[in-house]
């Protein structure tokens, strides 16, 4: 949608980060993430004539000549299991689906029973099943605007996908990376999921096209915690360049936006991570 969807994302987020703050929170522990998707969006406004919603469509095929099992575990900003509405199933924390021999699966989060929720997902997938994720808005008098992210696989192993006609890449679970920004007649969205049971601290350094340091930012992501938010402060805006994460050696989950803004305005563009 516009601008003002990733305020509604930036909102959520901030709300789950008050809860940690003002209240002890049980973690779940996380059983080993061998793949993940760094950001999940599903929910919003879906009465007639007026439509302001988002939703997370997956689309995963098995290259293989054998069937291979598909799990996928939910979870929110604040690391707990995050029951999630698929459509044609029961909402759930996780959710099981066996692919055929080179068979594709394809489905989607249903938008219409939550306000705008966020979150993450961990894939939990044998042999040669590859996929990615693709996220759907949908604003009344507009066309809906749609962007794809990789699966992010805990290995070194950097694979080709042709899926749902886009091609793309499975890339490792990074230590450090950069992310491209672009806030010149666009705004751009940051997504960063930890798919570990202990706490991590990212550093994010801001850097425009020539090199030069603009901001810092530090971002605490307590056990399976995930945040997405804009990229929208000052000292960044209307410029572009990179933001240089490096985390503290444990591996965690990135992906970033760029939404156009006025004369841009319609444009929806994944910015996938640059890893060392």
């Amino acid at each position: 949608c516009n601008r003002n969807s990733w305020k509604n994302v930036v909102r959520v987020t901030r709300v789950a980060l008050l809860a940690m703050a003002g209240a002890h929170v049980a973690f779940a522990q996380i059983a080993t993430v061998v793949a993940s998707v760094p950001y999940i969006a599903f929910g919003g406004t879906t009465a007639p004539g007026n439509v302001n919603a988002w939703t997370t469509e997956f689309v995963f095929t098995n290259l293989g000549s054998t069937s291979e099992t598909l799990n996928i575990r939910w979870y929110g900003d604040n690391g707990q299991p995050l029951a999630v509405p698929v459509l044609g199933a029961a909402r759930a924390t996780t959710h099981q689906f066996v692919i055929a021999p080179s068979a594709t699966l394809d489905f989607s989060l249903d938008n219409t029973q939550d306000p705008l929720t966020g979150g993450w997902a961990a894939v939990d997938i044998t042999g040669p099943v590859r996929g990615q994720a693709i996220f759907h808005s949908d604003l009344t008098g507009r066309p809906e605007y749609s962007a794809a992210a990789p699966l992010v696989r805990n290995v070194s192993q950097v694979v080709i996908l042709l899926g749902g006609g886009v091609p793309v890449s499975t890339v490792p679970a990074p230590i450090s990376l950069a992310l491209p920004f672009n806030n010149v007649g666009n705004i751009t969205g940051l997504s960063f999921a930890n798919v570990t049971n202990s706490n991590q601290t990212l550093t994010l350094n801001y850097v425009d096209d020539t090199g030069a340091t603009l901001m810092s930012q530090i971002i605490p992501l307590g056990p399976g915690a995930h945040t997405a938010f804009a990229a929208g402060d000052p000292r960044v805006a209307n410029k572009r360049g990179a933001v240089l994460v490096a985390g503290d050696g444990a591996p965690y989950s990135a992906i970033a936006f760029v939404q156009g803004t006025g004369a841009n305005s319609g444009t929806l563009v994944t910015l996938l991570p640059i890893t060392q």
